[in-house]
């Protein structure tokens, strides 16, 4: 008997994090949408991921390991979207958390406005507690502008539109895919909704982290109160916001600064090289991840 398609594919890249996946995932089994599937893609994991999600015991959720590592999430998204036999795609980064309302707001919009692609609003969160928000980018390249395809959801049949995630680009792969979204004039619908929180993982070293994920208090909140996360959180932005702008007004010489450096980086263009590889080195090294793989290849 052949088994019945799921409405939604979600596909997680990941790469030696199976403690922030396990996390992760839980927000996804937490869903008040449950007609999906999950394709978890490792990308040359070495870690105990696989050990972990086979402790699972849910049928929706299947794994693959790529062979090599390729060190950017573009060919484990590829390969997901290859696996995939949903109706629509979503997105989840491995240390991302999706309150459990996100699949349900999410479907709900593209199916009721009839969209090609839709996202969500998401909180950035640091070590200091809430710094920002992300939904959609108007220029993605514009990296003064938060970008997270883990409030993405889009058909998959726009994949065959726009093509596959480029391998080529090492930092922004999001970026660019986004990029030739925009380009293709497909219709785009933003639910004004929170659904998303994001650990970005240059501000925590999420590589080098081993025992006491920031997620797990987020994760724990979820479970005994999502709502009041939900408000807790956007309080706290309001704060910062305020805040913030009490302390940098608009017109002080170091925001000016900072402007004119966005301005030229703009004009040249941060995907190409070498700014692009520049950008790449940066995060890989603040995350954590450059020592992560030396210790993994000198085991």
């Amino acid at each position: 008997m052949t088994r019945k398609s799921p409405i939604v594919s979600v596909i997680i890249p990941t790469y030696n994090s199976s403690g922030t996946l396990k996390l992760s995932l839980e927000t996804v089994l937490r869903q008040e949408f449950d007609d999906y599937e999950v394709w978890i893609i490792g990308d040359g994991c070495s870690d105990d991921s696989e050990t972990v999600i086979g402790s699972i015991g849910d049928d929706r959720v299947h794994w693959v390991n790529l062979p090599t590592n390729s060190g950017t999430p573009s060919a484990p998204r590829n390969k997901g979207l290859r696996l995939a036999r949903g109706q629509f795609i979503a997105y989840l980064g491995h240390d991302d958390l999706w309150f459990p309302w996100h699949l349900s707001e999410l479907v709900d919009c593209i199916e009721r406005r009839k969209s090609d692609f839709v996202y969500s609003l998401g909180i950035l969160l640091s070590p200091e507690g809430v710094i920002g928000t992300f939904s959609l980018p108007k220029n993605p390249w514009r990296f003064k502008e938060q970008i997270c395809p883990s409030n993405w959801l889009h058909r998959k049949t726009l994949s065959e539109v726009v093509g596959l995630w480029s391998p080529e680009i090492k930092f922004g792969d999001d970026r660019n895919f986004l990029q030739r979204i925009l380009a293709a004039n497909v219709q785009l619908d933003f639910q004004r909704q929170l659904s998303v929180l994001k650990y970005p993982a240059g501000l925590w070293q999420m590589y080098s982290l081993t025992s006491n994920f920031p997620q797990l208090k987020h994760v724990e909140a979820i479970r005994n109160n999502a709502e009041a996360l939900r408000l807790e959180l956007l309080l706290d932005l309001a704060k910062n916001m305020s805040w913030e702008r009490m302390l940098f007004p608009p017109h002080t010489s170091r925001r000016l600064l900072h402007e004119l450096v966005r301005f030229f980086l703009d004009i040249y263009g941060r995907q190409r090289w070498p700014i692009n590889n520049l950008y790449y080195w940066r995060w890989r090294r603040s995350s954590g991840l450059v020592r992560k793989q030396h210790k993994v290849s000198g085991t």
